[in-house]
């Protein structure tokens, strides 16, 4: 249950096979949770899955799962209560993505801040984590909303309703640039719609991504233990541009999930299916180039 996207998954019963997937964009946060409950409700019917079982991960503070094993989950209530770091880390140990490291380093870009929670990825203890608002993915949102205003507006059409379309727009704009090169979006413009290319996002972005990367290192230089594996995960970390200035950082310790925005509801959906009782056994890791569920950087991208 994100800030800017609520996304469900549902596992088989033994964990191996991802069944479906549901997404909420641009919810209301006044009736975030009551939309939430809602998406798992569908997800459930849709898929037969057991609805008690249910678990339900949601932002917290970083600097509140210091000292605490992540993997917790919490009874109580219409869903069993997880931490947003735990569903990560279970998902990223499941699926055999961290290999033989011991201390992890998972680099969350969302859309109110980036976070940094250093953590023994066997354990699930947490030895600190830290968090900042001064690199947001709606920051990012922002500017190209700015630009494309400023470029191309119609200002005899710009109605909140279409300014409102218009910020839907970039988001659903910023997933697909991860893909294309160039996307077409509709808004109060001049002929209607325009062309968003992925060079304008990077320009755009690359100054305070470089902020946002050093503040990164700067970090994780302060911890007294030696990270092995730096995890890239959120929605901005699909762009290209994301992904090379944190790979010319890190190198060879950076790994990035195939789809890092959704890494939260996947690992949910693995601690449902681990609370039902169900025994599944972690995936041993592989080379880099075998695996499918895995990007990792050794240059450049």
């Amino acid at each position: 249950m994100g800030a800017s996207a609520i996304r469900a998954a549902v596992m088989d019963p033994m964990g191996r096979a991802l069944l479906g997937t549901e997404a909420v964009h641009g919810c209301d946060p006044a009736i975030r949770l009551s939309t939430a409950l809602s998406v798992v409700d569908s997800v459930a019917a849709n898929h037969h899955a057991q609805r008690d079982g249910a678990v339900l991960v949601v932002p917290d503070d970083p600097s509140s799962r210091i000292g605490h094993n992540i993997l917790e989950i919490h009874e109580g209530g219409p869903v069993r209560l997880a931490s947003e770091l735990g569903a990560q880390l279970m998902y990223l140990r499941m699926r055999g993505l961290l290999g033989p490291s011991r201390t992890t380093a998972v680099v969350d870009i969302g859309r109110t801040g980036i976070s940094v929670s250093i953590l023994d990825s066997s354990s699930g203890h947490v030895y600190d984590a830290m968090w900042t608002e001064s690199f947001r993915g709606d920051m990012f949102a922002n500017a190209i909303f700015d630009h494309l205003a400023e470029e191309h507006g119609d200002h005899n059409a710009m109605t909140a309703e279409a300014l409102d379309r218009l910020s839907e727009g970039i988001e659903w704009s910023l997933e697909m640039l991860a893909l294309h090169r160039v996307v077409r979006i509709g808004g109060p413009f001049v002929g209607g719609s325009v062309n968003l290319w992925r060079t304008t996002v990077d320009r755009l972005m690359f100054d305070p991504l470089t902020d946002a990367v050093e503040w990164v290192r700067e970090t994780l230089d302060r911890c007294p233990r030696q990270v092995d594996t730096v995890v890239l995960l959120g929605g901005c970390a699909n762009l290209p541009v994301v992904r090379s200035l944190f790979t010319q950082s890190f190198g060879p310790k950076l790994i990035t999930p195939s789809t890092p925005e959704s890494v939260s509801a996947k690992g949910a959906a693995l601690l449902a299916v681990q609370r039902s009782g169900a025994v599944f056994r972690q995936r041993t890791s592989q080379p880099s180039y075998q695996r499918r569920d895995v990007t990792r950087h050794a240059g450049s991208v």
